[in-house]
């Protein structure tokens, strides 16, 4: 039969554990990180603020900006991915250690590998979430750019447009 107690107390190890993990991986992008975090918080107020539309100027300075801090994010999730990749080395040949001098069945010593190397397999899932995130953050950014561009150019078109209309307005004066 399950116990409710035991279920509460696992999921509570789990929470536990993932907060401790989080912070890590927070740890990781977060420095590197804060430049656009500050960005789009800058760009979300702008947008919060219904008192006050976007300026044409503000508009430029997203698609400006938002680019150059898209370089830096980019390096960054390959700095992160080489340390994944080592990671996943460094568990499969502490892995293969254990197996090859460990006593006992070939179930034996896989299961005292697997034992062993839940640190380094914890280490490959920190790694792996800080790259999704700042990958996510990368696309949220690069959407972000793309709907500021079409803004923009709707505003530039409309602008053409009424150009357009006074000037056929003008002609039709004279």
């Amino acid at each position: 039969m399950i116990e409710i107690s035991d279920v509460l107390q696992s999921v509570d190890s789990v929470n536990s554990i993932s907060e401790e993990l989080d912070s890590i991986v927070e740890g990781i992008i977060e420095p590197q990180c804060k430049e656009l975090d500050d960005y789009i918080t800058y760009v979300k107020q702008l947008v919060d603020d219904t008192n006050t539309p976007i300026r044409d100027a503000e508009l430029e300075d997203i698609i400006l900006t938002i680019p150059s801090l898209l370089y830096f994010m980019g390096t960054l999730q390959e700095n992160v991915g080489i340390r994944e990749d080592i990671a996943k080395f460094d568990k499969t040949d502490k892995y293969n250690q254990i197996v090859t001098s460990a006593q006992g069945t070939v179930q034996a010593k896989t299961a005292l590998a697997d034992l062993e190397t839940r640190n380094e397999a914890l280490a490959i899932i920190v790694y792996q979430r800080a790259k999704r995130k700042l990958q996510t953050k990368y696309e949220i950014a690069l959407e972000l750019l793309q709907s500021t561009k079409k803004i923009l150019n709707r505003r530039l078109a409309e602008l053409e447009l009424s150009k357009s209309s006074l000037n056929k307005s003008a002609n039709n004066f004279n």
